[in-house]
């Protein structure tokens, strides 16, 4: 599936920022806990003499680290290989995931083995300090567990912590301001941004193949649809990125009721609608105004019933109108929790309803019509990709589980 050129639409800055900020909406404590891993990480890494290349994927892996915990809120499952399989099959820095996992008795031939044995001190260290307050403590308990790391690591850690205070730099906030700006200069390039961008999206949706391609399909099909109606380029890839982020805000809605089989209680489907607020507040100065706003009025009705602001159809602007039309038709044609997957002629006779009643744009409906031969087929074929993830991702998880 060809998909447009964003290069220029989101700042890789900007990137780390949603990225930072959606972690932080689900657990302040981890983000503030990764910040500070990232920030030994690098210190490590370049008192060591690490390459750039493996200091920037080994601070990008620290803060994300332990990221599978959020996407498994309600599943008893091992949080590094939750980890592990999220950052291998999401994020742009999938060859070094197996860094999480990196532990002595893998074999030492490994291309990830001596980087991930640096990780894997740093990341022990962290925990010790943040528990202990105290880095000679929290050094002692790496010595006591010396056959645990590589030799060289160790001397390191000690040579840092001896020409850094780690404790004051760490209480100080000092190393926030050192990470964001290390961060904020690490690039990225146009296949990795939109990585980086699906990987957020995906976040609360890996533990269900229900909805794990949901924003990739819409980001589709909203693109197809204003190429086929010949919007300008410019708007064809806002739309794009509005269809991939119009749903971040639900890593902010608890996963049962995303999961929930039955109908919504009218307090839970208040708590669902929330989510575009969420979704324009983590995206807010951080993204193109128009994007963002793509994104937040997905759900808004031409007749002015929708939400969150009952917006009518004269202000909204038609890439508003597309994503709208574009998430019925990724959602319906969908299996859900609560639902089977709708045949297209079923979800053309709801979409020619919605027009009829004033909801949905009749052009934009007209042109998925006359287009949905070509737009279903890449669609199907993008679930059928996503599902095959899905399948490698649940059998990697059986294996490295009964390891």
């Amino acid at each position: 599936m060809k998909t447009p050129n964003c290069y220029n639409i989101v700042p890789s800055k900007n990137l780390w920022e949603i990225g930072l900020e959606f972690i932080r909406r689900v657990d302040d404590d981890l983000i503030e806990k990764n910040l500070k891993l990232a920030y030994i990480v690098y210190k490590l890494n370049k008192l060591e003499g690490a390459s750039s290349t493996v200091t920037k994927r080994s601070v990008f892996l620290a803060c994300f680290n332990e990221i599978g915990s959020l996407s498994a809120r309600d599943i008893a499952l091992d949080k590094d290989i939750e980890t592990y399989l999220f950052l291998k099959y999401f994020s742009p820095v999938k060859d070094s995931a197996a860094m999480i996992l990196v532990n002595k008795n893998q074999k030492r031939f490994s291309s990830y083995f001596i980087d991930g044995m640096r990780f894997k001190i740093a990341r022990d260290f962290t925990k010790y300090l943040i528990k202990l307050h105290d880095k000679d403590l929290a050094y002692k308990k790496i010595v006591d567990n010396k056959d645990l790391y590589n030799g060289i690591d160790v001397l390191a850690m000690s040579k840092l912590i001896n020409k850094v205070d780690i404790f004051y730099e760490l209480d100080s906030m000092h190393y926030k301001t050192v990470i964001y700006k290390y961060i904020s200069k690490m690039f990225f390039g146009l296949k990795e941004r939109t990585k980086f961008i699906i990987m957020l999206s995906s976040l609360f949706e890996m533990y269900s193949l229900q909805t794990l391609s949901h924003s990739q399909v819409t980001a589709y099909i909203a693109y197809s649809l204003a190429k086929k109606m010949k919007l300008k380029s410019s708007n064809q890839k806002k739309l794009y990125v509005a269809g991939l982020v119009h749903d971040l805000g639900k890593v902010s809605v608890p996963l049962r009721i995303l999961e929930k089989p039955d109908k919504l209680t009218d307090q839970e489907y208040n708590k669902m609608k929330k989510h575009v607020t969420y979704t324009k507040e983590i995206l807010d100065g951080k993204m193109d105004f128009d994007i963002v706003e793509i994104a937040y009025r997905h759900h808004e009705r031409i007749d002015g019933k929708g939400y969150p602001n009952k917006v009518k159809g004269e202000n909204m602007t038609i890439d508003q109108k597309i994503l709208q039309v574009a998430d019925v038709i990724s959602a319906l044609s969908a299996k859900r929790s609560y639902k089977e997957a709708w045949s297209i002629e079923k979800t053309i006779s709801i979409l020619e309803e919605n027009v009829l009643r004033g909801q949905m744009e009749k052009s934009i409906v007209d042109c998925f019509k006359e287009n949905q031969e070509k737009i279903m087929k890449e669609s199907t074929k993008l679930m059928n990709d996503t599902e095959k993830i899905y399948l490698k991702i649940n059998k990697e998880r059986e294996l490295l589980s009964n390891k």
